[in-house]
């Protein structure tokens, strides 16, 4: 290949023509690399490292890697947004609902949200602490800056709660007293966990789960 570098150019900008010579004659066919579709798998990760894909999991299986890369772009474009929590919670299960602050008033504050787990008969997932470690991870990484998390909870159907919240998974046990509903969603009541009913959670010693 006749070279293209001016008569006076340096080593360094020879060799580089050079190398990218020896590059057109390797046998790969870059238009597949980019590829969400053709890309080999074992080449994904490198492929959504180059689209700037925020959120992955080498355990994924294959489609759901192509079907991030090919979705890298449209995602940086709603990050930040309800949707694109809504697409991280369906990667680990759709019936996880999210609940912002102004469809519960009563009991979030501004700019916050929780996510209410499915019951047991609801779904085949398997909530443990690696799994909700994993999605408090991710939807970390593209919830709008100011919002917060208060939560996540589920309630089993006698009312008792699996509270989990930062990545804490145990079995609690409800307070024998009636629910004090008022007091719960006073200021000094933020930062203990509640069930969906505004209850302290508190554990087989008596102590209440702060958050």
């Amino acid at each position: 290949m006749t070279s293209i570098l001016p008569p006076r150019s340096t080593r360094l900008q020879q060799a580089l023509e050079q190398v990218t010579i020896d590059l057109l004659d390797l046998p790969v066919e870059l238009r597949k690399l980019w590829s969400p579709a053709q890309c080999p798998a074992s080449h994904l990760p490198w492929l959504a490292w180059g689209l700037s894909v925020d959120i992955w999991d080498a355990n994924w299986p294959e489609a759901v890697k192509r079907a991030a890369v090919a979705d890298a772009i449209a995602f940086q474009r709603r990050k930040g947004t309800p949707a694109s929590l809504r697409t991280v919670l369906d990667r680990f299960d759709p019936l996880i609902k999210l609940v912002e602050w102004f469809e519960d008033r009563n009991s979030l504050d501004s700019f916050t949200f929780r996510l209410e787990l499915p019951l047991l008969a609801q779904s085949d997932v398997l909530y443990d602490e690696i799994l909700v470690a994993q999605i408090l991870r991710d939807i970390a990484q593209v919830k709008p800056v100011r919002a917060h998390m208060q939560a996540v909870f589920r309630v089993t159907a006698d009312a008792q709660a699996w509270l989990l919240s930062a990545a804490r998974v145990g079995g609690m046990a409800r307070m024998d007293a009636a629910a004090d509903v008022t007091s719960a969603t006073q200021p000094e009541w933020a930062t203990y966990l509640q069930t969906a009913n505004g209850e302290p959670i508190v554990t087989a010693t008596a102590a209440f789960m702060e958050a």
